[in-house]
């Protein structure tokens, strides 16, 4: 299985909730959690993600449905 990273940016990220929150979107959606972070000065927040390369569709279709599609 295939696989390539991606980094993606949230805003509005105060605390770590908030970043979990995202995170489970993400995870729900089919991607696994490679790192991730917060900056808390900009309140923006990161999350690098592998996802399959053949999944990738899947993926998104799935993850454009969720709170934390709309916070990138």
């Amino acid at each position: 299985m295939a696989t390539k990273t991606y980094v993606l940016r949230f805003s509005e990220c105060e605390h770590d909730g908030d970043l979990d929150n995202y995170k489970n979107d993400i995870i729900n959606s089919g991607g696994k959690i490679v790192d991730s972070g917060i900056f808390y000065e900009e309140e923006t927040g990161w999350v690098k993600v592998e996802i399959d390369t053949n999944g990738y569709n899947d993926f998104m279709t799935k993850f454009k449905q969720t709170d934390a599609y709309g916070f990138m």
